[in-house]
């Protein structure tokens, strides 16, 4: 993820001059000193700034570059730079997960696997979940960012979030979390203490499941203002009684902005189906031709919204507390796979806090009906069998579900598991099974109901 600048010291010829293309090039041999990030939002190690590290570029002769010159290091140079001055980390286990550096920018990232999902969690960039694999598409489902803006932002993909009412990066878009102890089986937290804010400390929680095709996010705001010692001093600011919190930012999936990406969002009134960047054609009155982007915001009803993939298998889904959301917004200038989650604004008086909780699910197929959802999905293949999860949420408070699994011609009545997430309001229930890989398809009906989903197993 992370880029370079440096400064070229010393250049020296590696191979003579050749041609490529028709036009006449030379291999240099290049010493440069690291003089930072590349843009501000990077983050390095620190013992960086200064050292000199050698690579090897080919340039146009008559374009070449000459000491004193700044360059830009690439991903995988930067990647050796880091590694060569002993900054790069090794991978190891760490509780039920893995400390990993993905991106080669001398910081872990936190992995988690099950049968069905490969999570990625960066601390050092806003503990956000960075990266979320569907097994059975082995695709990252969370857009991978590498667009610029102004003023050192970057989207650095996964799920960002931040407290501006406009949605603009600020300092919980990319600070620094700390990992603090959980004596929870899969569950880890991180905090981090606002800088600009200085009384409000976040909380991030994230718990895994060994047989759930997903993920629980809980995000708690807690407002602590410091105790005023001594006489108040004329001039000086009132210390705060209270603060006001906004909303988060959420990125597409698929990793490729095009019309592939849909969405599903349920409202009271029907459930819309929003094809993401869809053009429109307009002629000026002078004839010209150009493009606008949608830009569509509605109110969900329940709290959830489904992100598909045209064309593939891949399928994500959110579910969160429809009390806590003002409005859903898509679409964006900068043509970015883009969807806002807008929540309603609080305030948190003083010794208080407000939290936030999200739950992220993988799928490969889906059928939603009346404000409830079966779907399923597929695990990654292990020997000669596949694991399979059906899960089903319904608005409802409900004590117990069954499905009815078709396999060919056999349909086998099975009893799912209740599945309790305090703070999103409904009920869901899930059923995880192994099938052979051999079987052409496998299906789950729920009674009564008109849900069925049905997966293709070859």
């Amino acid at each position: 993820m992370v880029r370079l600048l440096a400064e070229v010291v010393r250049r020296k010829r590696k191979k003579g001059v050749r041609k490529i293309k028709n036009f006449e090039c030379e291999t240099l041999s290049i010493k440069v000193r690291i003089k930072g990030p590349a843009r501000k939002s990077y983050r390095i190690p620190g013992g960086i700034r200064g050292k000199t590290f050698t690579i090897e570029r080919t340039f146009l002769r008559d374009w070449t570059i000459k000491k004193g010159d700044y360059i830009i290091l690439n991903q995988d140079e930067s990647r050796r730079c880091i590694e060569a001055l002993g900054k790069g980390v090794e991978e190891r286990k760490w509780k039920d997960f893995i400390k990993k550096d993905i991106d080669g920018d001398g910081y872990y990232e936190i992995v988690f696997n099950n049968p069905f999902i490969k999570a990625v969690i960066s601390p050092h960039y806003g503990a956000r979940l960075w990266q979320l694999w569907n097994k059975g598409t082995e695709n990252n489902e969370l857009y991978g960012g590498s667009f610029f803006q102004d003023k050192g932002y970057i989207e650095l993909g996964g799920i960002e979030e931040t407290l501006s009412q406009q949605g603009k990066p600020d300092e919980l878009w990319n600070g620094f979390f700390k990992s603090e102890r959980c004596k929870e089986k899969n569950v880890i937290s991180f905090y981090y203490k606002m800088k600009k804010e200085r009384e409000l400390v976040v909380r991030k929680r994230f718990m895994f499941y060994k047989e759930f095709p997903g993920l629980l996010e809980t995000i708690n705001f807690t407002f602590k203002p410091e105790k005023e010692k001594g006489k108040k001093k004329k001039g000086k600011k009132k210390k705060k009684k209270s603060i006001k919190l906004t909303q988060r930012i959420f990125f597409a999936m698929g990793g490729i902005p095009d019309y592939n990406n849909l969405y599903w969002i349920p409202t009271k009134d029907e459930l819309n189906y929003v094809r993401f960047n869809k053009p429109l054609f307009k002629r000026g009155w002078d004839g010209d031709i150009w493009w606008d982007w949608t830009h569509l915001h509605f109110s969900p009803d329940p709290g959830l919204i489904i992100l598909e993939r045209e064309g593939s298998d891949d399928v994500l889904l959110l579910f969160f507390n429809r009390d806590d959301i003002d409005f859903v917004w898509t679409g964006d200038k900068k043509r970015t796979p883009r969807l806002y989650i807008f929540y309603k604004e609080n305030k948190i008086e003083a010794k208080k806090g407000k939290e936030y909780k999200t739950l992220f699910a993988t799928a490969n197929r889906f059928s939603f009906r009346k404000k409830e959802i079966l779907f399923a999905s597929r695990g990654k293949i292990k020997g000669d069998y596949v694991p399979l999860s059906f899960i089903y949420y319904t608005k409802r408070k409900k004590k117990n579900q069954s499905i009815a699994i078709s396999r060919g011609g056999d349909i086998e009545i099975c009893e799912m598991k209740k599945f309790d997430k305090p703070g999103i309001p409904g009920s869901f229930f899930y059923f995880t099974t192994v099938e052979n890989k051999d079987s052409k398809e496998v299906s789950g009906t729920l009674k009564g109901k008109d849900l069925r989903v049905r997966l293709r197993l070859e």
